[in-house]
């Protein structure tokens, strides 16, 4: 996973202010996965990147 995509994960549930299995119940992976993707262990693919992707940027674009 690239370190923008990490960062962008980190950055949007700090926006929202989540624990790491607040944040992944809320977009709907196990807290596991989520914490995989933040530590560079797993990387999310297909329609899966493609949704985090597309709700990462309405989180992060918000104002």
């Amino acid at each position: 996973m690239s370190q923008e995509l990490r960062n962008q994960l980190k950055a949007a549930r700090a926006k929202l202010g989540l624990s790491q299995s607040k944040f992944a119940a809320q977009i709907g992976v196990p807290t596991r996965t989520l914490i995989k993707w933040e530590n560079d262990q797993a990387t999310p693919r297909g329609l899966a990147l493609a949704a985090l992707n597309e709700l990462l940027d309405k989180i992060l674009l918000e104002k």
